[in-house]
C-alpha cells in the first residue's frame, strides 16, 4: 500500500482556536485510521512545502511503521535529524518490526540553514546516516552537490545507491564498509572522491570513474576485495596512497596519460593483477606501490624516476623489467620477483639500495648504468641464476652481502675506483672460479669469499692491509693466492678448510696470523712466515696432515700455542730457521715440539 501525507485543508472554517485544534484532531485521525495493521512493507510518501515541516507530517506513532519512505521538498537540518533517527532506528516509543530499508530524497532538496544543526546548501552532512545498517536501497536528491565525511559508512546492508547528476563531491569514508554495495555508477558531474570514500565495500565488483574526477584521494577503494573492473576516465594526477589496496580481484589497470604520481601502496595486495598500463609522463612510484601483485607480468616504466622502496616487492611472476630515466629506486624495489628473469635500467642512478634484487632467483640478465657508485646490503642476494654481471667503473663500494648466495656467478671484475667490499658480500657464490679485484681496497672483509667451493684464482690490489675472519673459509678448489705484500693480520679461519692449497707465504708486513687461520688445510704442504711475524693463533695449522715444511724468517721465535700446530705429524715435518736461530726454537716451550729443526 502507498499514501501520501500531504496538507488537510479544513475548507470553510475560521481561524478560532478551536477551529485549529479540530483541524489538527482530523489530520491524526485520518493517519490513524487509515494505516494499515498488517505487516506487510509500508510504503510512504511525505510531501513538505517549506523547511522545518517534517516533525509535523510524521509524528512520533508514525515514523517506526514504514518499510519505504520518501520525502518531496526542501529539508533543514531538523528535518534531516527525524530521517536519522528513522533510518537508525533511535529512541523508538513503541516496539515495531518495520524497518526502514529504502530511502527516496529524489525530490527532497537541502537549503543552507541553521535549524537543528546547520546545513550547507545541497550537501548532506557529515555521518548523517552512519551505521544505519537497514537500508538497502538510497536515492538522494537530484540537486545535491556533495555528501558529507562518513555520510552512509557502516551501512552494511546497503546494495543500491543512486546518486544525481549534480555531484561534484564524495567525502571521506562517506560510504566506507559498505559491504554488500554492488550497484554503483558515478555521475559525469563528480571531480573530487576524497579519502576512504568507498573502503573496505568488499562486493563492489565495477567501477567507472568519470572524466571530470581530478582528485582521487588515498584508501579510496581499499579493501574492495571483489573489485574486478576499474576505468579511470578523469584526468586525475596522482593515484595517491593505497587508493586500490587490497583489491584481490582487479585483474588490470590502465591509467590515463595525466598520471605523474602513483602513491605508496596504491596497489598492494591486487593479487589477481596481470597488467598495467603505465602513462608516459610517470614520474614516480611509491613504496609498496604494487607490493604482492603476484600476477604482474611486466613492467615498463618509461620516464619515471623514482620508484620507492619495495614497490614491486613479492610481485612472483614479473618476467621483465624496464625503467630508463631512473634517478633513485628504494630499498627492496624488486625484492622476491622470484620469476623476474631481466632488468634493464638506465639513468643518472647513483646506487642500487639495499635488497633491491633480493631473492630474484631467476634473474639471469641485467644491465646496471654506468653512473652506479655503491650496490647496497643484500643487493643481489640469492639471485642464485645470475652468470655474469658487469660491474660499472664508477663503482666505489659495495656493501655487505650483496651477491651472497649468488650460486650460478663464475667470473667477477671489481674496477679501479672500488675501495669497499663489505662482508660476505660473496659468501656461498658455489659457482665463482675467478676473481679480479683492481680496486683500491685496504681489507677483505669478513666471510667475503667464504664457501666459494669452486673459487680457484684470486688476484689481490696491493693496497690490501688484512684479510678478515673467515674470508676464504671453505673455499676448496682454491690451490694457491698471492697475499700483498701490505697485508699485517690474516684473520680467524680465514683459509680454514682450503684443502686445494698446497703452498702458503704470508706477506713480510704481516705480524699476525689468526686461530683456526689454515685449520684443516689439509693439501697444505709448506708454508712461509717473515720476519715481522709476533703471534699465530691457536689451531691456526690444527689438522693439516700434508704439511711437511714450516720456513721462519725471524731469528726470534713468534707466539704460538699448543694447538697452533695439533695434529700436524711433527716427525715428518721440518722447521726452516734463520742461520743461527736453530737454539731459539729448540729451547722455546712450544717450537721444541718440532723434531726437525734445520738452519738455512
Amino acid at each position: 500500500m502507498r499514501f501520501e501525507i500531504c496538507d488537510i485543508k479544513v475548507l470553510y472554517m475560521k481561524h478560532t482556536d478551536r477551529t485549529r485544534a479540530w483541524a489538527k484532531w482530523f489530520t491524526l485521525f485520518l493517519l490513524f485510521t487509515l494505516l494499515p495493521l498488517s505487516s506487510s512493507a509500508q510504503q510512504f510518501t511525505v510531501k513538505v512545502d517549506a523547511e522545518g515541516q517534517l516533525a509535523e507530517k510524521l509524528p512520533d506513532d508514525v515514523r517506526f511503521t514504514m518499510s519505504e519512505l520518501k520525502v518531496c521538498g526542501p529539508l533543514n537540518g531538523s528535518d534531516l535529524r527525524i530521517l536519522q533517527t528513522i533510518a537508525g532506528r533511535m529512541k523508538p516509543k513503541r516496539a515495531s518490526k518495520h524497518k526502514l530499508l529504502v530511502l527516496d530524497l529524489s525530490e527532497a532538496s537541502i537549503p543552507e540553514g541553521k535549524g537543528g544543526f546547520r546545513t550547507r546548501a545541497e550537501v548532506l552532512p557529515a555521518a548523517l546516516f552512519i551505521n544505519c545498517k537497514d537500508l538497502e536501497r538510497v536515492i538522494l536528491p537530484a540537486t545535491l552537490t556533495e555528501i558529507g565525511r562518513s555520510c552512509f559508512s557502516g551501512c552494511t546492508n546497503l546494495k543500491v545507491l543512486e546518486l544525481p547528476e549534480t555531484l561534484t563531491l564524495i567525502g571521506e569514508y562517506a560510504f566506507a564498509n559498505c559491504q554488500n554495495l554492488t550497484d554503483l555508477t558515478l555521475p559525469s558531474s563528480l571531480q573530487t572522491i576524497k579519502g576512504h570514500a568507498f573502503e573496505g565495500c568488499t562486493s563492489l565488483n565495477c567501477i567507472d570513474i568519470p572524466e571530470f574526477v581530478t582528485q582521487l584521494d588515498g584508501y579510496a577503494f581499499n579493501g574492495c576485495k571483489k573489485l574486478e573492473t576499474v576505468n579511470v576516465e578523469g584526468q586525475i594526477k596522482r593515484v595517491s596512497e593505497a587508493t586500490f589496496a587490497g583489491c584481490e580481484r582487479l585483474k588490470s589497470i590502465a591509467l590515463p596519460q595525466s598520471v605523474t604520481y602513483i602513491g605508496s601502496e596504491a596497489f598492494k595486495g591486487c593479487t589477481a593483477m596481470e597488467t598495467a598500463e603505465m602513462p608516459e609522463v610517470l614520474s614516480e612510484i611509491g613504496a609498496n606501490a604494487f607490493e604482492g601483485c603476484q600476477n604482474l607480468r611486466n613492467m615498463d616504466l618509461g620516464v619515471a624516476t623514482t620508484i620507492g622502496s619495495e614497490a614491486f616487492k613479492g610481485c612472483s611472476s614479473m618476467e621483465c623489467f624496464k625503467a630508463e630515466s631512473i634517478k633513485r629506486m628504494g630499498i627492496g624495489a624488486l625484492q622476491n620477483c622470484g620469476n623476474l628473469q631481466e632488468v634493464s635500467i638506465d639513468g643518472n642512478l647513483s646506487a642500487i639500495s639495499s635488497e633491491t634484487f633480493s631473492g630474484c632467483t631467476s634473474l639471469s640478465k641485467i644491465t646496471i648504468p654506468a653512473s652506479i657508485r655503491t650496490i647496497g646490503k643484500r643487493a643481489f642476494y640469492s639471485c642464485k641464476s645470475l652468470g655474469n654481471i658487469e660491474l660499472p667503473a664508477s663503482l666505489v663500494r659495495i656493501d655487505d652481502e650483496a651477491f651472497n648466495q649468488c650460486a650460478s656467478l663464475k667470473q667477477l671484475y671489481i674496477p679501479k675506483l672500488t675501495k669497499q667490499i663489505g662482508s660476505a658480500t660473496f659468501k656461498d657464490c658455489i659457482s665463482l672460479d675467478s676473481v679480479h679485484i683492481e680496486g683500491f681496497i685496504e681489507k677483505l672483509d669478513d666471510e667475503v669469499f667464504r664457501y666459494c667451493h669452486s673459487l680457484r684464482i684470486v688476484l689481490l690490489p696491493v693496497s690490501i692491509k688484512s684479510v678478515g675472519e673467515n674470508a676464504f673459509q671453505e673455499c676448496t678448489s682454491l690451490y694457491a693466492i698471492d697475499l700483498p705484500i701490505s697485508v699485517s693480520k690474516v684473520g680467524d679461519n680465514a683459509f680454514e678448510k682450503c684443502s686445494s692449497l698446497t703452498t702458503m707465504v704470508i706477506p713480510a708486513a704481516c705480524t699476525e696470523v689468526g686461530s683456526a687461520a689454515f685449520r684443516e688445510c689439509s693439501g697444505l704442504v709448506r708454508v712461509e712466515f717473515p720476519a715481522a711475524l709476533k703471534k699465530i693463533g691457536g689451531n691456526a695449522f690444527t689438522k693439516c696432515a700434508s704439511l711437511r715444511e714450516i720456513a721462519m724468517s725471524s731469528p726470534i721465535p713468534p707466539s704460538v700455542s699448543s694447538s697452533t700446530f695439533k695434529n700436524v705429524v711433527m716427525a715428518t715435518c721440518t722447521l726452516y730457521v734463520p742461520r743461527g736461530a736453530r737454539n731459539n726454537y729448540a729451547n722455546d716451550k712450544a717450537w721444541k715440539k718440532m723434531a726437525r729443526i734445520t738452519e738455512l
